[in-house]
C-alpha cells in the first residue's frame, strides 16, 4: 500500500505520493507563479506593432496599385487583339473586303456609326450595349466587355460606365466621303502596303461613332495638326492600338492627351505625337 498524505493550505492543495508533487487545477487557472500572467503587450509595444503594419501598408500598397495597373494594361491589349482578329476575319470572310466603319452626323450634332459598321450608334449616348450587339463585328467577337478597356472608367451622366472604348480608324473603310482621297483611303485588305505600320484600332480618350478621325499629314487638310479624336493615355499616359498585320503594341506619348474633341496639339511634344499616329495611316 502507498503512503499518501494529504496536506491543505490555503492556496493549493499538494498530493504528495512517492516524492511526486502535483498543483491542483484552481492554482493553475489563476496563474498564480505562472509565465501566462506575465504574456500580454504593454501600450507601448501596441503601438509600436500599428506603426509597423502601417509602414508596410504604405511601402505595398503603391506596389499593388502599380501591379493592377499593369494588369489592367495586358488586359486591354488582349481585348484589341481579339477585336483586331476579328477585323481580319472579317476580310477573309468577305473576299478582302474591309469591315465597314460609316458613320456620320445624326442631324443633332452628335455623329453615329451607321448600321452595316462594325459597331453602331455613339458610346457618349449608349446607355446599353445593344449598338454593339448590332454591329457587324459582334458575330466575330461575341463578349460585350471585350469593346471596352477595363481601365476606362469613363461615365454616362456619372452613373453608368460607357460601353466601349475602342475606335477604327477613319481610312479603313470609313465614310465614302474619304474615297476622294485614294492615297489613304482602304476598302481592301491587299491595298494596304506595311500593314505593319497602319494602325486598325485604338483605345481611344473621345469616344463617339466608332470611327477614329486623323488628318493625313501633307494631305492639304487645315486639320493637321489638331487631334480631331484623341487616343487615350490611361496606361501611365500609353495608349495601346493594333495594327493590320496583327500585332497589338502599346506607345508611350511625349504628352498628356485631351478628353475634348478637335483641339490643337498643344505643344511640340504634342505635336509629335500627332505626327507619329499620322506616319501609321495607309500610304501608298
Amino acid at each position: 500500500m502507498v503512503d499518501s498524505k494529504l496536506r491543505l493550505k490555503p492556496d493549493r492543495l499538494f498530493v504528495e505520493a512517492k516524492g511526486i508533487h502535483v498543483r491542483d487545477r484552481t492554482s493553475v487557472a489563476c496563474g498564480c507563479n505562472s509565465p501566462l500572467a506575465r504574456a500580454s503587450f504593454t501600450l507601448i509595444e501596441l503601438l509600436v506593432v500599428i506603426a509597423i503594419i502601417a509602414t508596410l501598408a504604405a511601402l505595398l500598397l503603391p506596389a499593388l496599385s502599380q501591379a493592377k495597373a499593369k494588369a489592367q494594361a495586358a488586359a486591354c491589349q488582349n481585348h484589341l487583339k481579339q477585336l483586331e482578329l476579328a477585323w481580319l476575319m472579317y476580310a477573309h470572310d468577305h473576299n478582302d473586303t474591309l469591315i465597314p466603319n460609316k458613320d456620320g452626323d445624326r442631324g443633332d450634332g452628335n455623329w453615329i456609326s451607321y448600321p452595316g459598321s462594325w459597331a453602331e450608334g455613339n458610346a457618349e449616348l449608349d446607355t446599353t450595349t445593344s449598338n454593339i450587339e448590332k454591329g457587324v463585328m459582334f458575330p466575330y467577337v461575341a463578349t460585350v466587355v471585350i469593346y471596352r478597356c477595363p481601365s476606362d472608367r469613363v461615365t454616362l451622366d456619372g452613373k453608368i460606365l460607357r460601353t466601349r472604348s475602342y475606335m477604327l480608324s477613319q481610312w479603313l473603310h470609313g465614310s465614302d466621303e474619304f474615297a476622294a482621297y485614294p492615297a489613304y483611303y482602304r476598302i481592301s485588305y491587299t491595298s494596304i502596303s506595311r500593314p505593319d505600320q497602319v494602325f486598325v484600332l485604338l483605345d481611344a480618350s473621345t469616344v463617339d461613332s466608332g470611327s477614329f478621325y486623323t488628318c493625313p499629314l501633307g494631305s492639304g487638310f487645315p486639320c493637321e495638326s489638331e487631334w480631331i479624336n484623341s487616343p487615350s493615355d490611361r496606361h501611365d499616359r500609353a495608349s495601346n492600338l493594333s495594327f493590320a498585320d496583327g500585332h497589338v503594341e502599346s506607345h508611350h506619348w511625349k504628352w498628356p492627351k485631351s478628353v475634348f474633341f478637335e483641339v490643337l496639339a498643344t505643344n511640340q511634344a504634342d505635336l509629335e505625337d500627332l505626327r507619329w499616329l499620322q506616319a501609321r495611316l495607309p500610304q501608298l
